[in-house]
């Protein structure tokens, strides 16, 4: 009689969940879907990945197409053409490859570019010898944090967080005023005045502090970003602190280091440094520069495209210009690139 009932029990309780259940697929449906509801389903989220995608990506290729491909491709439309004033009216007209002949011209013949690239190339050897290891150095003594660390990283981010105008006339200010009074040397008044090969120095010595903000984003990054476990391995081994900077910290971020060099190879023919700042002068909508002494290859055509209407004659030059450069630093590139990457050190 016991299990008889427990039996009836036991039915009234299949048949509550059995009531409760087909109340419940009638309601919203059986809970394992059909393998046609789950292609639909599986098809319908992933056109929405794909309209997501489409809409995450136009912006930046519609950047790409419009900032690189059409610019690059104007510049090669302009390379072979040359301003001209026709009934009272300026176009471009087609000439051939005479741009690219004055440009040869003016590097292994007449040398008008010699001084630029000479410039330049001083400018990129000063900053890869001088810049380089003292952002890595002063990066690492940030990193380690050392006493008064955190002001010395507010002193060098100070250039980033106020124009670099204002720095130029302070620069400028306390140069032609102040070091007179300092040295005793009423000659360092005509200083940064480009009357002195002297000024192209003290301008480089300048940018390299300029860009310690740069050096210190980059360099820090990388080194906070390093495992503890190595860094602690390092510290557990009987290391100074210029072996842990030269055996564990700088293979690490070796990586950041190629990619710095890669930017300052390919930016060896753009860098004007700051010599715009310190000597650009407006005459009659134009432009004045300091004097040949101060040339880079950025700069000579930065100040060249400014250059009001004569501008416009000069761009289908700084167009075949650009085009030999790119030829140039390319392979350049890509060369330096795959000898970093291939006898680099690594962490391993």
């Amino acid at each position: 009689m016991k299990e008889k009932g427990t039996n009836v029990i036991t039915r009234f309780i299949d048949q509550i969940k059995w009531f409760f259940y087909d109340l419940r697929v009638k309601l919203f449906g059986s809970r394992k879907p059909s393998e046609k509801n789950l292609a639909n389903s599986m098809s319908s989220r992933t056109r929405k990945k794909i309209i997501f995608l489409f809409i995450f990506l136009l912006f930046p290729t519609v950047q790409f197409l419009i900032f690189y491909v059409g610019v690059n491709f104007n510049s090669l439309l302009l390379s072979i053409q040359e301003y001209q004033v026709v009934d009272n009216r300026g176009q471009y007209v087609i000439t051939g490859f005479d741009n690219f002949v004055k440009v040869f011209e003016n590097i292994f013949i007449n040398g008008e570019l010699l001084t630029a690239i000479k410039n330049s190339a001083i400018q990129f050897i000063v900053g890869l010898v001088l810049g380089i290891p003292v952002h890595v150095m002063v990066a690492y003594v940030v990193f380690k944090e050392v006493p008064f660390g955190g002001f010395l990283k507010i002193m060098l981010f100070m250039p980033s967080m106020i124009s670099s105008l204002v720095f130029v006339s302070t620069f400028r200010f306390l140069v032609q005023e102040g070091a007179p009074i300092v040295f005793e040397n009423e000659l360092m008044a005509i200083l940064l005045q480009g009357r002195s090969y002297d000024d192209f120095w003290l301008i480089l010595m300048f940018a390299q502090w300029m860009n310690f903000s740069n050096g210190l984003i980059i360099y820090l990054s990388a080194m906070c970003s390093i495992s503890t476990d190595i860094i602690e391995y390092g510290q557990l081994e009987p290391m100074s602190t210029i072996q842990e900077l030269w055996y564990v910290i700088i293979p690490s971020i070796f990586p950041t280091i190629t990619t710095y060099l890669v930017v300052s190879i390919a930016g060896f023919f753009t860098n004007y440094g700051y010599f715009v700042s310190f000597f650009r002068v407006n005459t009659d909508g134009g432009m004045s520069l300091g004097g040949n002494m101060f040339d880079t290859l950025g700069y000579v055509f930065f100040v060249g495209l400014l250059n009001g209407d004569q501008g416009l004659e000069f761009y289908p030059y700084a167009s075949a210009a650009g085009i030999v450069f790119t030829l140039i630093a390319a392979p350049l590139t890509l060369l330096v690139k795959h000898l970093l990457e291939k006898y680099g050190p690594s962490e391993d």
